[in-house]
């Protein structure tokens, strides 16, 4: 379950959340506008269930169509990258 939080509040805290965030959650850092900036997630491994694939997939596939929403650019993020790389 991911859990929203302010970038704000999130800079001050930032050791203590990521020291107790439990394996497999998340959190999204929010603007003052309540838009997402950016997305912290526990790499940690658990003693949990592991997701199922098609759950897993499905959360990808909609942070895909996120960011696809969001692009603002002609390229794509592979043409961008390979002419950084030039």
């Amino acid at each position: 379950m991911a859990t929203d939080l302010s970038v704000e509040a999130a800079g001050p805290e930032l050791r203590d959340l990521l020291q107790h965030l439990p394996p497999g959650e998340q959190v999204n850092l929010v603007d003052s506008d309540g838009k997402r900036v950016a997305v912290v997630f526990s790499v940690r491994r658990g003693a949990e269930k592991p997701m199922p694939i098609a759950e897993w997939l499905a959360e990808w596939d909609a942070l895909a169509e996120e960011i696809s929403k969001a692009w603002k650019s002609d390229k794509s993020a592979v043409e961008i990258i390979s002419e950084m790389r030039r």
